[in-house]
């Protein structure tokens, strides 16, 4: 197609050049060596022949030189298209080609092949570039009972509270109503006085293994998170037991005084804990409670306070089943001030 403009555009010049032609002759005067006069007839006709000869000869030539010149560009880019794809393709080639070397992958680790680089997956137990090093386990601290693990008797643990990362230990008991319960509380024998201040009772006093209390500032990291219910189980001196739950169970912080939260009752003591339900703790040098007359020092103990209390866990322990308002008392189940031989207060995560 080139061709055949480049040909059509030199046979349209030359058509031009030629309508100049004439058939007249045409004369010339010279001068010869002596400066005599000459004339000299040039013959038209076939000068133009000549001119029109020697142009078409010009622009054959020109177009042989163009012909070639094109034909060797159409060559090389062919060439150069054709080693570009052979080179692509034979890298192509190469990378599906590529595989792994033997055993590059260690403890039995697959090894697949990246682009220039080898990636391998590791078998569980193993990690690293080429699965070189054992996973380390890291055992999850508990947060509570319920995270211990085997729950294999009832005993004490240590639990780590999302708010403390130095853990502190807890009596758990694994068997009570299905379990993972927390005890805060004990009375058992009277061994342990529980009759005592501000701090002893924010920071916690006693024997886990025996009488205790955890005292109130780890209640409240066991509670301030999620919701929680509570248990409390008593026994008289008869043998006669009897237990109180309610669903919702929170101690509040210190700024709060250890404000009690509690509600939902169930059980078979009877429902003596609404009277307190919102009061902040009272000890013996620490009167928060309502009435004119600090009720630590009446009823001989240390409890959420108001008028003063229907139930008195942490009162003085008395021997013999003794009707005394400063004793361990519940008062809606012997309805009375009854003093209980023992009681176990314990909270649960509610799910």
């Amino acid at each position: 197609m080139f061709k055949m403009l480049i040909y059509g555009f030199a046979w349209f010049w030359l058509t031009s050049v030629t309508t100049l032609e004439t058939e007249s002759d045409v004369e010339v005067r010279l001068l010869d060596k002596q400066n005599a006069s000459l004339m000299a007839t040039f013959d038209m006709f076939k000068a133009y022949d000549r001119v029109k000869q020697f142009v078409g000869d010009a622009i054959k030539t020109k177009m042989t030189d163009i012909e070639k010149n094109f034909n060797q560009q159409i060559e090389n880019i062919g060439i150069n298209l054709t080693v570009h794809f052979t080179v692509n393709l034979r890298e192509i080639i190469n990378e599906n080609e590529k595989t792994c070397p033997l055993d590059y992958c260690l403890h039995n680790g697959t090894c697949t092949v990246v682009g220039n680089s080898f990636n391998c997956v590791c078998l569980g137990g193993y990690n690293g570039s080429r699965c070189e090093e054992k996973t380390k386990i890291t055992k999850l601290r508990p947060r509570d009972c319920e995270d211990i693990m085997p729950k294999e008797h009832n005993g004490i643990y240590t639990i780590f509270p999302i708010s403390n990362d130095n853990g502190f230990e807890v009596y758990c008991d694994f068997k009570t109503d299905n379990g993972n319960w927390t005890v805060f509380q004990r009375r058992i024998n009277g061994q342990t006085d529980f009759f005592r201040g501000w701090e002893a009772y924010e920071n916690g006093f006693g024997n886990l293994e025996a009488e205790f209390w955890l005292g109130n500032r780890k209640i409240n990291e066991l509670t301030s998170k999620g919701r929680h219910e509570l248990r409390v189980d008593l026994t008289d001196f008869d043998g006669n037991t009897g237990f109180a739950k309610y669903s919702t169970f929170c101690v509040g912080n210190g700024s709060t005084n250890y404000k009690l939260t509690v509600s939902g009752y169930s059980g078979n003591l009877g429902d003596s804990l609404p009277f307190n339900n919102g009061m902040s703790f009272t000890t013996r040098d620490r009167d928060n409670d309502r009435s004119v007359i600090n009720c630590a020092n009446i009823k001989n103990g240390a409890w959420w306070y108001k008028y003063c209390t229907y139930v008195n866990l942490n009162g003085k322990y008395l021997q013999g089943g003794r009707i005394d308002g400063r004793g361990i008392t519940w008062y809606k189940w012997k309805s009375s001030r009854y003093s209980v031989k023992s009681s176990v207060m314990m909270l649960r995560k509610v799910h």
